[in-house]
């Protein structure tokens, strides 16, 4: 049984709140919280940039690097590729002008229980957009109830963090679980890779790349070359 929870130290939480949902509360904020039960957790909250872009987004809690938000550095959460792609399935569907797409694994926090981030972006005015809030919470729910078993399960290696390549390939039968972002993959440590593929409640099946060169393409399939997967590019 999947739960969904919400933090009211976040913005979003507290609109969800006043909406009149009855979800679980957790203690702390989004991106380091404790967590110790055995259900799956879907956490509906804000999403935060730069460009303050409006933006509904899906990903899984990890730290690639050493650079952490909340959580373990060098250390991914557990992924439930079947679950978050059901979820986002189900966002797309939202009849509201605004992006939708999965982003590379970030921040935390490290639990050994399968957490999916289903998120509003970027600005207190998304946050407090009852309408839009509401629409996302009905999208969980029903990715929840229409969970279904995965074709395929693919992991995301490289492009960028707005991963709107891998994106297109979760609307139809493939499963996303992680993905690290150009951004990260250069330096990424051999485990982190392998943590990439190895920590999913869904078996990984495929590594699917982007914009990485030859040379490290190579090198990352040869240290996960006892893994029996299959390596694409797009």
């Amino acid at each position: 049984m999947v739960k969904i929870g919400i933090s009211l130290e976040d913005q979003v939480g507290n609109t969800i709140k006043k909406l009149g949902y009855s979800f679980l509360e957790l203690e702390g904020d989004v991106t380091e919280f404790k967590y110790d039960r055995n259900e799956p957790l879907v956490v509906i909250c804000r999403h935060e940039s730069s460009a303050g872009k409006p933006s509904l987004t899906v990903h899984y809690p990890g730290n690639p690097s050493e650079k952490t938000m909340g959580g373990e550095p060098e250390t991914l959460g557990f992924s439930y590729p079947s679950l978050g792609s059901s979820i986002y399935r189900e966002i797309i569907k939202i009849d509201y002008k605004i992006d939708k797409v999965f982003e590379a694994t970030h921040h935390g926090p490290t639990t050994q229980t399968p957490i999916v981030f289903a998120e509003v972006g970027s600005s207190e005015e998304m946050w407090k957009n009852e309408t839009l809030v509401k629409s996302l919470v009905e999208a969980v729910i029903r990715g929840i109830e229409n969970v279904d078993a995965c074709n395929e399960v693919a992991v995301g290696l490289g492009g960028p963090h707005y991963a709107y390549q891998f994106s297109s390939l979760a609307e139809k039968e493939i499963c996303l679980g992680h993905i690290i972002s150009k951004h990260y993959i250069k330096s990424a440590k051999d485990d982190v890779i392998r943590q990439s593929v190895i920590r999913s409640k869904d078996k990984t099946t495929k590594v699917i790349f982007n914009d990485l060169n030859q040379k490290l393409r190579s090198k990352i399939q040869e240290s996960l070359s006892d893994l029996n997967l299959v390596f694409e590019l797009i």
